[in-house]
């Protein structure tokens, strides 16, 4: 199914012909003139995309989430076969070695306007599409940063938990939402210090 935008109409260019009495005798100008029309934009600059690496840290979860927050800024409605399609790398800035590769998928959607049915993804204009991946601190060679990269310490504040020093990653980031799309990059810095467990009894902490 081809990418649509509801409304819009690009039409034939109109011809104006144009005629001029003058002296008793009649002067004909045909003139082609053709008429402005606003410049056409291609579907993938019509959606801005922000990606954010976050570090969640509770009870529940220790881990980095990357979202990826697509907004329509068009004044049209968007609507198509979602594909979501795409990949990330995060990479340790001191051991370039060291990185993960997380694959973009339909299941990676978090919020959006999608007909199971159809397989429709549509976008309202100002609408936002969530898509998002979660990285466990495994790297693709297997190795698992909290057991073999990250260096920890007591953590001062709170001495039943330990804490690491600061690492640096980057994230390089490919997405689209639909297959006729071209693909939008992103390369983003994040740093995290990473708690090797939560302890309830101490005072809340937001990472890096």
């Amino acid at each position: 199914m081809a990418l649509t935008r509801s409304g819009l109409h690009w039409g034939s260019r109109t011809r104006l012909q144009t005629v001029t009495v003058c002296c008793g005798f009649v002067l004909i100008f045909v003139v082609a003139c053709d008429e402005s029309l606003p410049p056409r934009e291609d579907p993938e600059n019509l959606l801005s995309t922000h990606v954010d690496a976050i570090y969640y840290y509770s009870s529940v979860a220790n881990i980095v989430r990357i979202t990826f927050t697509v907004v329509n800024e068009f004044d049209e409605t968007l609507s198509g076969h979602m594909q979501i399609d795409g990949s990330v790398v995060i990479s340790s800035v001191r051991d370039t070695s060291v990185h993960k590769t997380l694959e973009l998928t339909n299941a990676r959607l978090v919020i959006g306007k999608y007909n199971g049915n159809t397989g429709t993804l549509t976008i309202d204009p100002g609408d936002t599409v969530v898509v998002a991946v979660v990285w466990d601190f495994i790297d693709d060679s297997g190795m698992d940063l909290r057991q073999d990269f990250f260096h920890y310490n007591i953590d001062m504040e709170c001495k039943e938990r330990k804490i690491s020093s600061p690492e640096s990653f980057t994230v390089a980031a490919k997405s689209r939402l639909f297959a006729n799309l071209g693909y939008t990059f992103s390369v983003i810095p994040f740093t995290i210090q990473h708690y090797d467990k939560f302890v309830s009894s101490c005072t809340p902490v937001t990472p890096l």
